[in-house]
């Protein structure tokens, strides 16, 4: 990129300050100007000229007064709602999901679209594209003013694209980015799926309030988002967090985490079971389901007494288990937030995984580490990619100004 298009250094240092104020209030909802000096330790009259800037450009409002004891005045400001509008969405081999919010986080409408089973790669690019205009409609004539895309499997996103997705069918350096931008007028950036979830617990869910903690994900794939510090950690070149590939050993042969707890994985077990075991009219009646078993069939059978399902289910619960106690012993973080729909599809895989974690953490570790639900719901990933709009729009870090959307998620958690 031209050096031109950078800020100097003083500039940038001012920018900077600025976007915090504006980052902080989008975190806490609303704040004074106290406040916001002496949790940010900038100079309070430097804070009230941004704040009066800010409210004269239609960023901020000005909601309520109230007395002090000492005669002075506080008044809280927020971010204005109806300043613009930020598009996420999230996708996975078994569905699509859209959310629309407004400048301050808030949803205004979401949509999730199912995926059938063979799609092909240029049927799912338009399915992606068509939900995100679908609900960009519904902004009405506010302005958008970031588009983005949680993507899964391996993620490029400096160039915005997937590496390799397993999970669909030719899903090989897909350019996601450009294949959006050619559509919307607003920038358009890419990061990982998990991430994108992860960020979401952070900002409005059950990683609020944490500095150290984990987001294992079980949904169509696996996946883990690192919070280290407040900060979304990505590694080297954005691959951290793919415990989908880590190895455990078989009786046949060694298989990935992705093949033994995910949901595509559980069907495929599910599925080598069924026909290699004697025929029951519940057993034929999962196989001719086979195109469209899912994972919810496979607890339904297993709750109505289909022993074999219930052992699978349970073996899941085991495998879960050990993921986690491992992240818990490797990371020691002070919580691990349970996402996706597997490790809640069921008490039989939710104990297994509980009493698992429990045998094989580390006593003083599992006393300190919770292990709780997220607080959101399945739209998760696509709030994440909206707030990443906010975030990329607004960044903190010096050398993040002049590149819209570097792949650096930055300081997600308080200052």
């Amino acid at each position: 990129m031209d050096k031109s298009t950078h800020p100097k250094p003083r500039e940038s240092k001012l920018i900077v300050k600025k976007h915090r104020i504006l980052n902080l209030i989008f975190r806490e909802k609303h704040c004074s100007r106290f406040y916001l000096a002496r949790k940010l330790n900038i100079n309070a009259s430097m804070v009230g000229n941004y704040v009066e800037e800010f409210l004269k450009k239609g960023l901020l409002l000005e909601d309520y007064v109230g007395t002090t004891r000492r005669g002075r005045t506080p008044v809280p400001v927020r971010l204005n709602p109806e300043y613009g509008h930020f598009l996420g969405l999230d996708f996975e081999a078994l569905r699509i999901r859209t959310v629309l919010t407004d400048f301050a986080g808030e949803i205004l409408a979401e949509k999730e679209i199912p995926l059938w089973p063979g799609i092909n790669r240029p049927a799912v690019l338009d399915a992606i594209l068509s939900a995100a205009k679908q609900t960009a409609k519904q902004a009405g004539m506010g302005r958008l003013l970031a588009v983005g895309i949680a993507a899964p499997g391996q993620v490029d996103c400096l160039r915005g694209l997937i590496l390799r997705y397993e999970l669909l069918p030719d899903f090989l350096e897909v350019p996601l980015r450009d294949h959006f931008q050619a559509h919307f007028d607003c920038p358009v950036f890419v990061e990982d799926n998990i991430r994108a979830l992860t960020l979401a617990e952070l900002l409005r869910g059950a990683g609020r309030g944490y500095r150290h903690f984990l987001c294992l994900v079980v949904r169509s794939g696996l996946g883990v988002g690192l919070v280290i510090n407040g900060r979304i950690y990505a590694g080297a070149n954005g691959m951290a967090g793919e415990v989908g590939y880590t190895v455990f050993p078989q009786n046949d042969h060694p298989r990935t985490m992705t093949e033994l707890v995910s949901a595509k994985g559980i069907v495929g077990q599910a599925l080598r079971i069924l026909k290699g075991a004697r025929k029951t009219a519940l057993r034929q009646s999962l196989l001719e389901m086979a195109d469209n078993l899912s994972l919810s069939d496979i607890v339904a059978a297993a709750e109505a007494g289909e022993e074999r399902m219930r052992q699978m289910l349970e073996k899941v619960g085991q495998n879960l288990g050990l993921v986690t106690a491992n992240l818990a012993n490797l990371f020691a973080p002070e919580k691990i937030i349970l996402a996706g729909e597997v490790p809640s599809c069921c008490t039989l895989v939710r104990h297994a995984l509980e009493q698992g974690f429990r045998r094989h953490t580390l006593a003083q570790i599992s006393k300190d580490t919770v292990l709780a639900d997220g607080n959101l719901t399945g739209f998760a990933g696509a709030m994440g990619a909206a707030y990443l709009g906010f975030l990329r729009t607004f960044p903190e870090e010096e050398n993040t100004l002049g590149e819209p959307f570097p792949h650096d998620a930055g300081k997600a958690g308080g200052p």
